[in-house]
């Protein structure tokens, strides 16, 4: 049973008055069992503590109805329904005393003022206040059955019933002269139940139990009762509950709790519940609620709460006890609700308290309730359990306690080295049992305990021991021996028929300073180990009689933090350490292993570490436990609610003969049942609660019949609520979510329990969440439909016309542009055939220029040859007929090879030697590799004929021209001797050739004048 605290108050006066220097018991017999509740108040998000009602709806929410509005919950955070005096649509009352849910799914409350009917779809409230013009009052009972109707009673007025069909109310008196105006009878909260098999309501008010039959449309009652069914008296009735066909209610004047059976019409049983608080009348009864395992659960005005077992009958009270926090938070509830994990959850005036005795794997003994004392110092040192089931336990300074489960007794004795100073004795640090005979290791003493008599008796110390004052830590019973470590580097036996101690060294011998011999353990096989602190474990070698230490143990960080040592069935060491967690050391394969918080494990500063029958290994760190399965490498953490606020203490953990583990945290011990983890499996929800969708100031929750979210376009950064409705008994989750269309991979929620998306572009998605049990089973995946309007501009069929918009555009543009590079390319060749006729036109100037010109100067050359040398004459006559006909060969050529132009030039050099004589020097070099490189015609011509225009010729200073190729170019190159006056120049020559030469290239003629040369650079095409 969770938290069951078996303890004794009242021994509390006889203690504070105790005599010390008396040996002496508590007895906690016929106390009652206390429950360990946890709470749920106004700090974690509930409107007000005092709660009303619940309804767990088809969505799998819980609403909460309180004093101060309803709530909804999700398992992580409430959502708040209150009424706004300016809004017709909320809460027509905050005082909400009970809830239904329709067909629908609408939720429908019962409220001080009258009735409210929540639109899950609209998110609006329907208020009615008034039937046939009366006011309806306070309204404290409501119903949806099973046809779709719904019932609900005014106080003051009785029953009514609205049919969502029609709209229409009708009202129900007890009998044929009352009418909604006349009638008086206060009904009972909790007064109204449906029939589990007959179309009838049961009615409860402060003249008895009422039966509506809706065939007849009448009443049973004491005053109508033809059957004469024993139920029907003029008694005050109150809190009705159903347990399968029973019907279950309080006889307030009776003082009886009375199960009635609908089926057989007979009373079953009648319990009458009595407080042990003396003066406590427990009637009249306010709420009964019935669990799934049939057990009541019972509230009275006189704030008297009681569980009354159904299989023993066992009635036990509940407390509330404000210095205890896992009682239950107050004294009296209205309304209670059982989780599907088993837990029960009360509505109690101080917030929610729950509880799970069904899955409870561990039970609290309250060592420190009856031995005040025992919280001074640092509580519980060390434990052992006797052969008929009770509990021997060292204190800090407290003495020796003995403690009995089944019969809830304490014995507390005196240490023999008890002084003024320490009353109870000093510390124990270690207990072994043998028999009757307990032995104690009390740091510098060294005790035997005889059960039987009750009488302490000192053992002899190790020398070692005794001559430093050194202090004793371990020591354990082996057989006729007594092994005991300390603060040594021997480990010591003593040999009790002798009375004899024996000395083992530890080999090879440590090389510490500093180091003693802590915790001592048997093995499996009988071998006797022991902690080197901080240098390793060593086993007994009965051959060398030492303490062998293994060497693969030596230098280990974390066996410098050891704080317990235990083995399990397979043969491995499972240490706990103080900062580096769980230790698994195997002897056989010199392997370790350690598992820290980074792991899973609750905490890294292990003080206790216990394998159970089943394999799994039990770990305490103060009031944090964790449960590790080798198997699965999983962890399952826990605390407990005592000594959260206190580290003054040490755990210990030690297996029982019942197969459970015993632990202590201060002054509690707790008992835990490992089969019960291993065949009750963790609670798996059927599903993740998607409750809501924050964005901004907007909330959209979530319900069954919400096909999605519709957001804005501007609405594009929001928050996805979730959780699961577990109590704190159960583990914890991990969740991991995912929203399609956006995440690639599913995202871990860590310890937030919602999603925040921002920026996201307009779009569908789906949002998705799971859980996954630390056990690997999962929690199938909820999801919610997401849309996010899209901007016009980003719109497909708006970016589709745009697009055909702009695409008509560049098409008219490109139309356009083609429209009017064809009329500029039309205009380009017109020019350029303009400028090509122009340049025709200068060339063919140039070439008629040039033959008057050069005919002239030919004619004279003629003249004198002929006079003088006819040979000559006929020769130059023949040169000069091959220039005239070269130039009307190609005057409609454009380009001509370079090889024709030499050959045609050589002719005109020629007929100017025989002119100038050696006053003229021209000199052609070009290479064979050029000459089929083209060039336009008599172009050499025009550029030799332009230097002998420009240049004085002189037998003193003759003009020499030089023709060559180089590169991609033809260079025409002559020394500089100008002219000072040229009479028949018009400067058309070289411009016409670069005109000329623009029109058949990009490259162009170029022409530099040095003081010295001038050169004229032709390019070759």
């Amino acid at each position: 049973m969770a938290g069951k605290i078996r303890i004794d108050r009242w021994i509390r006066i006889g203690l504070l008055v105790w005599l010390i220097g008396c040996n002496g018991w508590l007895d906690a017999q016929d106390q009652p069992a206390h429950y360990e509740f946890h709470h749920i108040q106004e700090k974690d998000g509930l409107s007000v503590n005092i709660i009303n009602c619940f309804l767990q709806d088809r969505d799998g929410f819980l609403w909460v109805g309180t004093y101060d509005g309803v709530n909804r919950y999700d398992g992580n955070q409430f959502v708040q329904f209150k009424h706004k005096r300016m809004d017709s649509h909320s809460l027509l009352n905050n005082t909400v005393h009970d809830l239904c849910e329709d067909q629908q799914g609408n939720i429908w409350m019962a409220v001080e003022e009258g009735i409210s009917r929540y639109d899950k779809k609209t998110g609006k409230f329907t208020n009615i206040t008034t039937v046939n013009t009366r006011a309806l009052g306070l309204c404290n009972n409501i119903l949806c059955d099973r046809t779709g109707d719904i019932w609900f009673t005014s106080s003051r007025i009785g029953l009514f019933q609205y049919t969502i069909q029609t709209g229409q109310f009708k009202y129900f008196p007890y009998d044929s002269t009352s009418n909604p105006l006349t009638t008086s009878s206060y009904v009972s909260n909790n007064g109204l139940l449906e029939d589990p098999s007959h179309n009838g309501l049961w009615v409860a008010d402060g003249y008895g139990l009422h039966y509506f039959d809706r065939n007849r449309r009448q009443f049973l009652n004491h005053r109508n009762n033809p059957q004469r069914l024993p139920i029907f008296t003029r008694h005050y009735v109150s809190a009705l509950a159903l347990d399968g066909d029973r019907l279950i209610f309080a006889d307030n004047d009776a003082h009886q709790i009375i199960m009635y059976s609908l089926s057989n019409q007979q009373i079953l049983k009648t319990i009458t519940p009595i407080s042990r608080q003396s003066n406590r009348a427990v009637f009249d009864i306010a709420t009964i609620f019935v669990d799934r395992k049939h057990n009541l659960w019972t509230s009275s005005w006189n704030h008297l709460l009681f569980h009354i077992a159904a299989e023993s009958g066992e009635i036990t009270e509940l407390e509330h006890d404000k210095s205890r926090p896992t009682s239950v938070a107050g004294a009296f509830f209205w309304s209670a609700w059982q989780h599907p994990d088993g837990s029960i959850w009360l509505g109690t005036v101080n917030g929610i308290s729950y509880t799970n005795p069904e899955r409870a794997f561990y039970s609290v003994y309250d060592i420190g309730s009856l031995f005040p004392p025992l919280n001074d110092e640092r509580g519980i040192h060390c434990l052992v359990e006797d052969t008929d089931g009770s509990w021997w336990i060292g204190t800090s300074m407290r003495g020796l306690l003995h403690y009995s489960p089944q019969t809830a007794r304490l014995d507390v004795y005196k240490l023999p080295n008890a002084t003024a100073e320490h009353p109870y004795g000093k510390v124990l640090s270690s207990l072994s049992i043998a028999g009757d005979m307990l032995y104690l290791a009390g740091e510098t003493n060294l005790f035997t305990f005889n059960k039987v008599n009750k009488t302490f008796s000192s053992l002899p110390l190790p020398a070692p021991i005794r001559q430093r004052k050194a202090r004793l830590w371990n020591i354990l019973k082996d057989g006729h021996y007594l092994w005991a470590t300390g603060e040594s580097t021997w480990v010591f036996r003593y040999h009790i028929p002798t009375r004899q101690w024996e000395s083992y060294p530890t080999l090879p011998a440590n090389t510490q300073r500093s180091y003693m011999l802590s915790y001592l353990f048997k093995d499996r096989k009988q071998g006797t180990w022991v902690d080197l602190y901080p240098g390793g474990i060593a086993r007994f070698s009965t051959q060398q009689k030492a303490f062998i230490v293994d060497e693969h143990t030596r230098d280990k960080q974390y066996l410098n933090k050891v704080s317990s040592f235990a083995e399990d069935s397979a043969g491995n060491f499972w240490m706990s350490t103080n900062g580096y967690g769980l230790v698994r050391y195997n002897p056989r394969t010199h392997r370790y292993a350690n598992w820290t918080e980074s792991e899973g494990l609750a905490y890294d500063h292990s003080l206790a570490a216990l394998p159970d029958r089943f394999g799994n290994i039990w770990v305490g760190s103060y009031n944090k436990f964790s449960v590790f399965a080798p198997q699965t490498n999983r962890f399952l953490n826990f605390s407990l609610p005592y000594s959260p606020d206190n580290l003054e203490y040490i755990n210990h953990l030690i297996p029982l003969r019942n197969g459970h583990i015993l632990g202590s945290l201060k002054g509690y011990l707790v008992e835990f049942s490992p089969e019960k983890l291993v065949k009750q499996p963790a609670y798996l929800p059927a599903k993740i609660l998607i409750s809501q969708v924050n964005v901004g100031d907007t909330i959209w929750l979530n319900h069954r019949d919400l096909a999605g979210v519709s957001l804005k376009a501007g609405e594009s950064a929001f928050a996805v609520h979730f959780g699961t409705l577990t109590s704190a008994s159960e583990p914890t989750f991990d969740y991991v979510y995912q929203l399609d269309g956006y995440d690639e991979d599913w995202k871990p929620a860590a310890d937030a329990r919602y999603a925040v998306y921002t920026r996201l572009p307009g779009g569908d998605y789906t949002f998705r969440v799971k859980a996954v049990l630390a056990d690997g089973r999962s929690i199938p995946a909820s999801t919610l439909a997401i849309h996010i309007d899209t901007y016009l501009y980003q719109k497909r069929w708006f970016q589709a016309l745009l697009a055909f918009v702009v695409f008509g555009l560049v098409i008219g543009f490109l139309r356009y542009r083609a429209h009017q590079r064809d009329r500029l390319h039309d205009l380009q060749v017109q020019a350029s055939r303009l400028e090509r006729d122009k340049t025709e036109i200068q060339y063919q100037n140039l070439i008629n220029h040039l033959n008057p010109h050069f005919l002239f100067n030919s004619l004279t050359s003629l003249n004198s040859l002929i006079n003088s040398s006819p040979p000559q004459a006929s020769d130059f006559l023949r040169k000069l007929s091959i220039i005239y006909r070269y130039i009307l060969q190609n005057k409609d050529n454009e380009l001509v090879t370079l090889e024709s132009e030499l050959s045609f030039v050589q002719n005109y050099i020629d007929l100017q030697i025989a002119r100038f004589q050696k006053d003229l020097q021209i000199q052609v070099n070009v290479p064979e590799n050029y000459r089929t490189q083209r060039i336009v015609p008599v172009t050499i011509q025009n550029l030799l004929e332009n230097a002998i225009k420009h240049n004085v010729i002189e037998e003193e200073n003759p003009l020499v021209i030089r023709i060559y190729a180089e590169g991609s170019s033809l260079f025409v190159v002559n020394n500089l001797q100008k002219k000072s006056f040229v009479a028949t120049s018009n400067k058309q020559g070289l411009a016409s050739l670069k005109s000329l030469y623009q029109y058949l290239s990009r490259r162009q003629i170029e022409v530099q004048e040095t003081a010295t040369q001038f050169v004229v650079k032709v390019p070759l095409l």
